[in-house]
């Protein structure tokens, strides 16, 4: 048995803290959306507020210190995903994004991955210090937290991986202030293929070389490059940098951020290992005395709320180390929390990465499992959640049998009228071990599919209790007429080509319409047509690579003649969006699409306006007005 002292403990905690907010301080007004080629050159804060300025990277992790509290520490993804909608009220990216999933039904670990083109982004990785925190010398605990936190919206992505490196690192610093074995120790969390791995490992391999700090910023970026400032490998890479390059704790902070992208995260970070690392000992007061003790969220704008902030980082480092105690104990960890250390059985290899962690790597996405008391069964909707009229979708059920006895089961499929499943019902067999089902469900006609689609499967195990329901939700597609044209056309004798049109299903947001262009120069009109429940206010957005033009309902809203990096939030690029009034009904998108020498890449999304950008779940997309169809 291993002891931290609880003194140390409380002062590790405390310094974790106030490093992040040192860091994210520092790095928070330079963050930008894009990568840019020019590095930073900050070596203090530029701008200085008391408390430091409101960050995602904090508050969230304050809303899971709130979870543990009440859910106690063995928490899961889906206890996370009812905290994102009781308490998180902006939608940022991928958060956005993935409560728009969870609004639908979905259920983590798909909620994170479908329709989400910011898993791999740093929306995850920058909120690993609350599992480290309560899992002090336990690298193993914190990292399977991680990975429960960022399936939720990161399911399938890099980011994943990020959040566990980090947790890993964070949780055993508790433990040992070695560098380059932290960093050893982080890796063997995370898949070495992974490109989270190769940007760490290329500013390790920089550092080792005798390259400087911004030479090996440039190594970094050759290796895992992304335009995206939020892309989570080459953070992981720049915050790297700075934690091997910093002579101290100051210097260590600004090379992170000075390296650009998304700065506040970077440096944050850096910040809240060095300070579990040393302990309040080694932030000069220089850099934590003007943020003084407070704690700042966006709850002033109602981006967080439902909840009871700490008073101050002394409050939160208190009750973060109650939960951690708990943790340890509910763990049986080998790590205790006591008057005084007590070192003299540590065993360094037990802070690498055991094989069950390993096995989270390669989980799918796309499945969701279930603990049924009787049996534990996992639904895989096999590559997305999405039904298309006349497509044959494809489901399989895992059920794992942990008693030593066969048992005989019936399932039953409960879908929407006019579905069909093939078969319809199974009798089977559950010997000992796994047993996979597999069942082919087709809906013919469109007027059958609803935007959200919800079913359940049925278990009756003979001589058992009765099991609860598996729940099955399918999502509509995103239905649109396409046309390629010569030559522009007006917009309002569009009606009379439309019977011309191809009827094209998309998944989601994103419009793959590649196909369409046939590979070459030309334009390309759409035309959706969106059901709203009521009149309302509303934003819209076209994030695409070519130039475009947006219409509603006939009336010109928007345009964009520039070639642009796609970024397809709902807040918006500051280029390709645009306010609209829906009207109570159909509505009708034209989009007109500018195809030149490179394949089009578009998106588009709708939500509610500023401050929020809420997705609206409430719309039909996925069919066509009767006069239509």
């Amino acid at each position: 048995m291993v002891t931290i002292s609880e003194k140390d403990y409380y002062d590790k905690v405390y310094a974790c803290w106030v490093g992040k907010n040192c860091g994210g301080t520092l790095g928070g007004p330079l963050e930008r959306i894009y990568g840019e080629k020019e590095m930073f050159d900050v070596w203090w804060y530029p701008e200085l507020k008391e408390g430091g300025i409101p960050n995602d990277d904090l508050e969230i992790q304050l809303i899971w210190l709130k979870a543990l509290e009440e859910k106690g520490p063995g928490i899961k993804a889906r206890d996370l995903a009812e905290y994102w909608l009781d308490c998180i009220q902006y939608n940022f990216d991928e958060y956005g994004l993935h409560k728009t999933n969870l609004k639908q039904g979905l259920i983590p670990p798909i909620s994170g991955c479908y329709n989400n083109w910011f898993k791999n982004c740093m929306g995850s990785p920058i909120r690993s210090e609350i599992w480290a925190c309560v899992s002090p010398g336990r690298p193993d605990i914190a990292a399977r937290y991680a990975y429960e936190d960022s399936i939720v919206d990161h399911a399938g992505g890099e980011s994943v991986y990020g959040e566990m490196f980090n947790a890993a690192v964070e949780a055993a610093a508790f433990l040992i202030d070695d560098k380059e074995k932290l960093l050893d120790i982080g890796l063997s969390y995370i898949p070495e293929e992974s490109k989270t791995a190769i940007a760490i490992k290329s500013a390790i391999e920089a550092y080792k070389k005798g390259l400087d700090w911004r030479e090996a910023r440039e190594y970094v970026l050759q290796n895992v490059y992304s335009p995206i400032a939020q892309y989570s490998p080459v953070n992981l890479g720049f915050q790297t940098i700075g934690f091997l390059y910093g002579q101290d704790f100051g210097d260590a902070i600004c090379k992170a951020v000075n390296c650009g992208y998304d700065t506040d995260c970077t440096g944050a970070t850096v910040g809240s290992i060095l300070g579990i690392m040393y302990g309040t000992k080694a932030i000069p007061k220089k850099w934590s005395d003007p943020l003084s003790d407070k704690i700042t969220t966006n709850a002033s704008w109602g981006g967080i709320i439902n909840l009871k902030e700490p008073d101050n980082l002394a409050e939160l480092t208190e009750r973060v180390c109650r939960m951690g105690k708990k943790v340890l104990s509910y763990f049986d960890a080998d790590v205790s929390i006591g008057p005084f250390a007590k070192l003299d059985n540590f065993n360094e290899k037990k802070l690498y990465a055991p094989d069950d962690i390993k096995q989270l790597w390669y989980a799918s996405p796309y499945k969701v499992d279930y603990d049924l008391k009787t049996v534990k069964a996992g639904l895989d909707y096999k590559g997305n959640p999405v039904i298309k009229p006349g497509v044959v979708k494809d489901i399989e059920l895992e059920i794992i049998n942990d008693h030593p006895v066969a048992l005989k089961a019936k399932i039953n499929m409960n879908l929407p009228d006019g579905w069909v499943s093939r078969p319809s019902n199974y009798d089977v067999e559950l010997k000992s071990g796994k047993t996979t089902v597999s069942f082919e469900l087709e809906v013919n006609d469109v007027k059958y599919i609803a935007q959200i689609n919800k079913g359940t499967i049925h278990i009756d195990i003979a001589d058992r209790p009765q099991v609860v329901d598996i729940p099955l939700v399918l999502l509509g597609c995103r239905r649109w007429l396409i046309f390629k044209s010569d030559s522009e056309i007006n917009i309002k004798e569009l009606d009379d080509v439309l019977s011309k049109a191809q009827v094209v299903d998309f998944e989601d947001n994103e419009l793959k319409v590649e196909p369409y262009f046939e590979n070459s120069a030309g334009i390309l009109y759409m035309v959706n047509f969106t059901y709203c429940p009521d009149e309302r206010d509303g934003w819209v957005g076209l994030s695409s690579n070519c130039s475009f033009k947006l219409w509603l309902n006939d009336e010109y809203i928007h345009g964009v003649d520039t070639p642009r990096i796609p970024r397809p939030n709902y807040s918006g690029d500051g280029k390709s969006y645009s306010q609209i009034r829906l009207k109570k009904g159909w509505n009708k998108f034209i989009i007109k699409l500018d195809r030149k020498d490179e394949p089009v890449e578009a998106y588009l999304t709708l939500s509610t306006p500023a401050p929020y950008y809420h997705g609206m779940v409430d719309l039909v997309q996925c069919q066509l007005p009767l006069k239509i169809g």
